[in-house]
């Protein structure tokens, strides 16, 4: 009982600040006074939809189609297998898959237990995925057979219990099947043992299993731990709870209505294990009964055929992505059903908008880009451009309801007022707990002002009198290579990992087809060889550093500039 007054009590308190904060905003007359958001977790959300819409088609994939009964129905049977190798209420269940069936099974069956799903991209390095699955104490995985080579040689190392090894082909159709074990699949030689076992042995053993495998969550429990390097440095676990990605998906409903219908489909190839994939392209378009169409390997080369077959509504993507559509030949009327394209992961310039949008309304379709804003500590968005504002320069957009931007003087440290300049601070329901067993990188990641907690993004930008946000540039030194994330801390690490390396220092450079490459600059030790050092760092690269955090361009100079205060100067250091 006074648990249940304390609660209520909470959300009263909250509804009153936020409605106060919410007043500066000049979407106030389309929200509700008091938003009821979900109390369970994100299991809860997929099975409301399933209630409503049925019959509704929730997953393409190829050319196989799942409806909501289904997807339910296929989530609950992967829960009981679950259930049946133990896995308990609070443990860490390790997903390292692109964007299959298979992967969104596993997704919500983890949460339906009251587990949580430890996401890690399939192609880290073998001691990057050692790392994540031993942060997060993790007992049992599912893994993608192009993956599994790399998860045999560690596992050894890890608190594993049970590896479930699936191909993305398993529900595509028997052609593409066999297509792909003749040219990629039988190579990956499953080694079945009382540790690995494959997904339909897996399947099977929740036959087994008697009783309901749901379990009660609270919107506060832990779901997800994706991976960030936050405003610098290595990547660390980002613990985000059921609410964080349930009030995003709520909440973008109400801020962008116009991109969430349930008759849309939505082309999902942005991937699962970061939070813009999982919350924006996966999580929201569940909650609102439109269908996703998954697509495990993305390939810009392909993108008029996923369009013209799948009968896409919303498009999203990192800029490149748009960039390079806009040069893809189409008929006068071949883009009439596109309703909509978010931009996010980088900041698309005006000139870009402005040559898309142009070249949707020559092909037939009304949409603009709408451009989008979050990191991975805020469930990957938390500020979305409605169509009345996004069109204008450097918009960014709104914040969600009940959440709040605030800039930050870079010099007095102090709140500024409206078109000032600063370092965008956020505070809200989508923002993350905290680091995995990190308590000082989370309190170094927080600042509290006027007894408010909110959380430094690393950015700049300022925001308007009609509480519009507007993006300026990175204060992070994050690169984005063709929409995944590099830390140039991590990159350099590596580096320094050589023997023969004295100093080096990493950037990321403008690239047309990727948006930035890596590019590291090495000063060598004395008497060493460029031959030797380029093979030595070729193996660590391999070793320590996933496919697309490998530098493209290796410099070799023979001193890192230097600013004033002896910091090293990136500017003079990318003329170099």
């Amino acid at each position: 009982m006074l648990e249940f007054i304390y609660r209520k009590l909470k959300k009263t308190v909250r509804a009153i600040d936020m409605h106060i904060e919410r007043r500066k905003y000049g979407y106030i007359e389309k929200l509700p006074k008091d938003i009821e958001y979900p109390e369970g977790g994100l299991y809860d959300v997929v099975y409301e939809s399933s209630c409503k819409w049925p019959h509704n088609t929730a997953i393409e994939y190829y050319s196989s189609q799942v409806t909501y009964k289904e997807l339910i129905r296929k989530i609950d049977r992967v829960a009981r297998s679950l259930k049946q190798i133990g896995v308990r209420k609070g443990d860490y269940v390790t997903v390292c898959m692109p964007n299959t069936p298979e992967a969104v099974y596993m997704f919500y069956a983890i949460n339906e237990v009251g587990a949580i799903a430890n996401m890690i991209h399939p192609l880290s390095s073998e001691k990057e995925i050692e790392e994540y699955i031993n942060k997060a104490h993790s007992k049992v995985m599912l893994v993608v057979d192009i993956t599994y080579p790399k998860v045999e040689n560690i596992i050894k190392n890890t608190p594993l219990e049970q590896v479930i090894v699936v191909s993305p082909t398993r529900s595509m159709d028997f052609i593409v099947r066999a297509i792909y074990h003749l040219t990629k699949g039988r190579k990956n030689h499953i080694k079945k043992t009382q540790i690995i076992t494959t997904w339909n042995h897996f399947l099977a053993q929740g036959s087994k299993f008697v009783g309901n495998p749901h379990a009660r969550v609270n919107a506060n429990d832990p779901a997800v731990i994706l991976y960030s390097g936050g405003t610098t440095g290595k990547p660390k676990g980002v613990v985000l709870t059921n609410l964080n990605f349930n009030s995003q998906a709520l909440g973008a409903k109400y801020l962008v209505p116009e991109l969430l219908k349930t008759r849309y489909s939505m082309l999902t190839f942005l991937p699962n294990f970061h939070a813009f994939g999982l919350g924006v392209c996966m999580h929201i378009p569940f909650y609102c009964g439109m269908r996703i169409v998954l697509i495990p390997q993305f390939n810009a080369k392909k993108l008029k055929s996923y369009i013209k077959k799948f009968h896409i509504n919303i498009l999203v993507g990192v800029p490149t992505v748009y960039e390079y559509m806009a040069k893809i030949k189409f008929s006068a009327h071949e883009l009439r059903r596109i309703k909509g394209a978010v931009s996010g992961g980088d900041m698309a310039s005006q000139a870009l908008k402005k040559e898309v949008n142009q070249f949707f309304r020559d092909h037939g379709s009304k949409a603009m880009i709408h451009n989008g804003y979050g990191l991975t500590e805020a469930a990957g968005g938390m500020v979305f451009s409605p169509a009345s504002i996004a069109a204008e320069q450097d918009v960014i957009g709104y914040p969600l309801p009940d959440s709040e931007v605030l800039i930050l003087d870079l010099k007095t440290h102090r709140p500024v007022g409206p078109n000032i300049d600063g370092e965008i601070l956020v505070r809200g329901l989508t923002v993350m707990k905290g680091y995995l067993d990190n308590k000082k990188a989370t309190d170094d990641t927080f600042i509290t002002i006027g007894n408010k907690k909110y959380l430094k993004t690393g950015d700049i930008g300022h925001v308007d009198e009609r509480g519009v946000v507007f993006f300026k540039a990175r204060l992070k030194r994050l690169i984005i290579t063709n929409g995944y994330n590099v830390y140039p801390g991590n990159v350099e690490s590596v580096t320094m990992k050589s023997k023969l390396v004295d100093k080096c220092a990493c950037i990321g450079v403008p690239d047309k087809l990727r948006g930035e490459i890596v590019r590291i600059y090495i000063v060598p030790k004395e008497g060493t060889s460029e031959h030797a050092i380029r093979k030595d760092l070729a193996k660590l690269y391999r070793e320590y550093l996933a496919k697309y955090e490998i530098p493209r361009e290796i410099k070799i100079i023979s001193e890192i500039p230097k600013t004033k205060l002896g910091k090293v100067d990136f500017i003079a250091l990318a003329k170099l």
